[in-house]
């Protein structure tokens, strides 16, 4: 048994995929993965469930000290990655191509797993695919595959938001 599926928040959130998966769900005319193959492969898991990382490096050493998972920081094109949540509102990509500006150079990396699906920073990668595909982006890469790696970061406490 891997150690956070102890976890209450991790079963909580468990539950709460677990339903959002049998509703029919009304999408927004400006989700991104209404049209198209640009969400081709998500893992379906709605906005609201996803978790938060607001600091890369202390969820770094938190995931290592509490679950012995490690992570590394590496740099990825934005095509070679794919979304795990099933939403992605197409005006916050417009404004986070406007933020990254022309040289189209992010700061904060986006939180992936080993298997190349984004855990943290849906909107931040969905800009990149969509102004620079082939250009590098900086991630902090958990060294488990997405299941692993969604059910470290919310049995590690990470924030969810309610949008």
């Amino acid at each position: 048994m891997k150690p956070w599926t102890t976890n209450l928040n991790y079963k909580k959130w468990k539950r709460d995929v677990t339903h959002h998966r049998t509703k029919k769900v009304k999408r927004s005319p400006k989700d991104m993965c209404r049209k198209g193959t640009f969400c081709k492969g998500a893992k379906n898991i709605p906005r609201k469930l996803m978790p938060q990382i607001y600091d890369v490096n202390a969820f770094s050493k938190k995931i290592k000290r509490k679950y012995n998972v490690r992570s590394r920081r590496l740099t990825m094109k934005a095509k070679a990655l794919k979304p795990s949540q099933n939403e992605i509102n197409e005006e916050r990509v417009d404004d986070v191509i406007e933020k990254i500006g022309p040289k189209k150079k992010m700061r904060h990396p986006v939180v992936v797993s080993k298997d190349k699906y984004v855990v943290d920073g849906h909107h931040r990668w969905a800009a990149m695919k969509k102004a620079a595909p082939e250009k590098g982006i900086p991630v902090l890469m958990i060294n488990a595959p997405i299941n692993d790696a969604l059910g470290v970061a919310v049995a590690a406490g990470t924030k969810r938001e309610k949008f």
